[in-house]
C-alpha cells in the first residue's frame, strides 16, 4: 500500500477521530512521498538525527509520537522546514500520533511501560485524563516496593531490563521524589509528561509514575505525601510508536 493508505490504516487501529489533541499534534500523515511503501521504522521523535536515520536505513514510512508541528515561533518554523525538507530529500513519509498512541489499550505508552514494569496482572483502570481522555492507567491489588520500582524503571531507561546484576549506579537516572509509603499499593502511570496532582489525590494513588513533571509539582508531592517517579519523558514513551510499526510487519 501507498503511504497514504497506510495512514489512514493508523488512524483506523488509533481512533484518531476520537480524539482532540494539543494544537502543535497534527495527528496523521505530515510527510507524503507519493509512493508505495517498502519498509516501516518507528522513533519517538521526529527529530532530524531520526529522520537521516530512516533515510540511510531505507525507512520509507516512519512512525512517530512527537510530530513535526510543535512551536510556532521564526525558529521552530525554521527547524521544521529544514526537517520537512530533509524527509523529502531521503523519501520518508512522517505518520504521528500523540494522545491517540499514548492511550490505545494494546499498542499505547502507557499500557508498554505498564507491562513493562511488570504491572501487567494487577487490576487496571483508565486514568490521566488529558484533553477530554484518560491516557494513563491505575493499577491495584498488588504491592512493591518504591525501590523495586524504582530500580525496574531505571533497568527499561538504560535498555538493560532483562540484567538482573545491572542496577549499580543506574538508579540516579530516574527522579524520585519519595514522598509516601515505601510499599506501593495504587499506582498511577502515564507517559511523557503528566503532573495533575488532582487527579492523583481524587483517584487515592500513593505513587505516581510519568515521564517528568515540573518543580511545583515535585513539591506539592512531598506537602501530599505522593510518591513521585520521573522516568524521562522520551523514554516513557518508547512503547507506542515501536508496536504500531510492528503490527505492519
Amino acid at each position: 500500500m501507498n503511504e497514504k493508505e497506510l495512514a489512514k490504516e493508523c488512524d483506523r487501529i488509533l481512533e484518531t477521530k476520537k480524539f482532540r489533541d494539543y494544537p502543535g499534534a497534527k495527528n496523521g500523515l505530515q510527510v507524503s512521498h507519493g509512493r508505495q511503501v517498502k519498509k516501516i521504522g518507528w522513533a519517538v521523535d521526529a527529530d532530524m538525527e531520526s529522520i537521516r536515520k530512516a533515510g540511510k536505513e531505507k525507512v520509507d514510512f516512519l512512525v512517530v509520537h512527537h510530530g513535526l508541528f510543535w512551536g510556532s515561533s521564526a525558529l521552530d518554523r525554521k527547524i521544521r522546514a529544514k526537517r520537512i525538507r530533509e524527509a523529502k530529500r531521503l523519501g520518508v513519509a512522517i505518520y504521528s500520533s500523540h494522545l491517540p498512541l499514548d492511550a490505545h489499550p494494546e499498542l499505547g505508552n502507557s499500557i508498554g511501560l505498564l507491562r513493562a514494569l511488570g504491572l501487567g496482572k494487577w487490576k487496571r483502570k483508565r486514568f490521566g485524563r488529558a484533553m477530554g481522555r484518560e491516557i494513563g492507567y491505575k493499577v491495584e491489588g498488588g504491592s512493591m516496593r518504591l525501590g523495586e520500582l524504582v530500580k525496574r524503571l531505571a533497568l527499561l531507561r538504560s535498555g538493560h531490563a532483562g540484567r538482573v546484576g545491572s542496577f549499580a549506579g543506574l538508579a540516579s537516572r530516574v527522579k524520585v521524589v519519595a514522598a509516601g509509603s515505601v510499599v506501593c499499593r495504587r499506582i498511577g502511570i502515564v507517559t511523557g509528561g503528566f503532573g495533575d496532582l488532582d487527579q492523583v489525590v481524587k483517584a487515592g494513588l500513593d505513587t505516581l509514575i510519568t515521564g517528568e513533571a515540573d518543580y511545583p509539582t515535585e513539591v506539592k508531592a512531598k506537602e501530599l505525601r505522593i510518591n513521585l517517579i520521573l522516568g524521562g519523558h522520551r523514554e516513557t514513551e518508547k512503547y507506542g510508536a515501536r508496536e504500531l510499526a510492528r503490527t505492519f510487519l
